[in-house]
């Protein structure tokens, strides 16, 4: 008796398993959703897919698999959702939040929508993603106050399909009381013509095997590496595999994620200037456009970020070579342009060509700290010595101070039409030194052309000749004017032989100061 017992009992443990098995499952409550050989391993109906679970899509497959079939509406401009990116962001948020899977809410949105495009009965002012309430004959169904609202009410009405679990947010879906709950817990199940209780979301045949075959396994396959970060889409600069391709060593560190990835670019590899998509070119952006140059000089990133928001719409050209560089004139908000030239300033200073080549920021840089001091052509404009030889009223100001005379020119020169370039037959020379007015008793041309050793020494250099004289020449007593002889005024006047003797430099001053007032004659 005890054995026939054990064995109906035996038998009854075999039957009610194999029963087990064989009823359809509802209400599975959250799965831990991978690949579909994860979900045979863990369900009965192996090969279908379960509405809740852990998202297998990233946010940068949802916008590139988007991306890759329509440009997102410029209707949701004005919406909580202005871009694709956000728009994306809200799905992945919202169904987190439920346990929804992303993929299966947002192919089921791309299947409804047409992409967003709205060519049925609702429309896209609805804000409807899935056609809540839109039971066909023209019927618009539903409309939500924004998108995320929209986006809510869908995940709901797809979580309620699924699962008799409650909501985690409050009810925004006008329908979910009217869902039997649990009874679609497969996105295969969400027709009712193939549901085995012939309850389902839509009537049109394998609507669940269309959301999964046609969009989500697409999604899915869609790459995971995106352009966009923190709202932001970089993909006018930025190409995920380009830049991996072209920068190996970038690849091999961060190559594992799309977020790493992008990241490594916008904090490190703008800066750095790396090339990062075929069509943008930073080193052919900066040398193709001087404002640029001048605006952000050696700041690699602010070319990026001012071809994304600026340049692609005003269509600058990012890639190719260069043939001639139109160097910047402008250094530290002054304007160079008149005194100097990019191109001339290196064919004639070959030495600053080869140090700096076509780096034109570095080549101003120069000039003006360097080459100005020198003397440097750097215009065909301005020659400094020309513009030195011409004005005796500069000479007398700044000397030798060269800097001085290209930054006169451009402060008053310019303004007052003065020459600055071509020969100067007869140098004026000065006459003023130390603030004594020589002129009585000194002329430059007179004191060279009458010694020859000082013709040689100082050639048009009157600043050198000026100070020779005043330094050597009155102490030894030579003539420097046709006006002024000092040996003939010594030898005129015995009053003056008594007071200065030997003493030539006295004779100068005395007629200088006296002499001349006093009607002397010197020569």
């Amino acid at each position: 008796m005890r054995k026939s017992m054990r064995k109906i009992c035996a038998f009854m443990t075999v039957l009610i398993s194999v029963c087990t098995l064989c009823m359809p499952v509802y209400g599975m409550g959250h799965f831990t959703a991978g690949t579909r050989e994860t979900v045979r391993q863990s369900v009965y109906y192996s090969g279908l897919t379960p509405v809740m679970g852990t998202s297998q899509v990233t946010l940068g497959q949802l916008i590139n698999y988007y991306e890759k079939n329509e440009k997102y509406p410029a209707f949701y401009a004005g919406t909580d959702a202005p871009n694709i990116y956000t728009f994306c962001k809200i799905y992945m948020e919202e169904c987190a939040a439920e346990g929804v899977r992303a993929e299966v809410a947002f192919a089921q949105a791309m299947k409804e929508t047409g992409f967003l495009r709205y060519r049925g009965d609702v429309s896209i002012q609805q804000l409807n993603f899935a056609g809540i309430g839109a039971t066909g004959g023209g019927e618009p169904g539903n409309s939500f106050p924004s998108v995320r609202i929209g986006i809510r009410a869908q995940v709901q009405h797809l979580k309620a399909y699924a699962t008799t679990e409650e909501l985690n947010h409050w009810v925004v879906d006008p329908r979910y009381q009217y869902v039997p709950k649990g009874s679609a817990p497969y996105v295969e199940w969400l027709g009712k013509s193939e549901n085995p209780s012939g309850i389902g979301w839509a009537t049109a045949y394998r609507y669940g095997y269309s959301v999964v075959d046609d969009y989500m396994v697409k999604a899915l396959n869609t790459s995971r590496y995106s352009t966009w970060y923190n709202g932001v889409d970089y993909s006018a600069v930025y190409d995920p595999e380009y830049y991996m391709e072209y920068n190996p060593d970038v690849a091999d560190v961060f190559g594992g994620s799309s977020e790493a990835l992008i990241r490594h670019f916008i904090y490190y590899g703008m800066d750095e200037g790396r090339v990062a998509s075929a069509g943008f070119d930073i080193n052919s952006y900066r040398l193709r456009y001087k404002d640029l140059r001048t605006a952000f000089g050696y700041q690699n990133r602010q070319y990026y970020y001012h071809y994304m928001n600026v340049g692609q719409y005003e269509g600058r050209q990012t890639t190719g070579a260069v043939e001639r560089l139109d160097g910047v004139t402008v250094y530290n908000g002054a304007d160079y342009s008149a005194v100097y030239d990019y191109q001339y300033y290196i064919e004639h200073n070959p030495d600053v060509g080869q140090a700096f080549g076509n780096d034109d920021i570095a080549v101003l840089q120069h000039f003006v700290t360097n080459g100005m001091r020198e003397g440097r052509l750097a215009s065909p404009g301005f020659d400094v010595q020309s513009y030195k030889r011409r004005y005796k009223d500069l000479r007398q100001a700044f000397g030798n101070d060269m800097q001085a005379y290209f930054r006169h020119y451009l402060r008053n020169g310019i303004a007052e039409q003065r020459v600055a370039v071509g020969e100067v037959p007869q140098l004026d020379g000065v006459t003023v030194y130390n603030g004594a007015d020589y002129s009585g008793v000194y002329d430059f041309q007179y004191y060279v052309n009458a010694h020859p050793d000082l013709k040689v020494a100082y050639g048009n250099d009157d600043l050198g000749a000026l100070e020779h004289f005043v330094m050597f020449g009155m102490g030894e007593g030579r003539q420097a004017s046709a006006a002024f002889s000092p040996s003939l005024y010594r030898g005129r006047y015995a009053d003056l032989q008594v007071a200065f003797g030997d003493d030539w430099s006295a004779y100068y001053r005395h007629y200088m100061e006296w002499g001349s007032s006093e009607g002397r004659s010197a020569n």
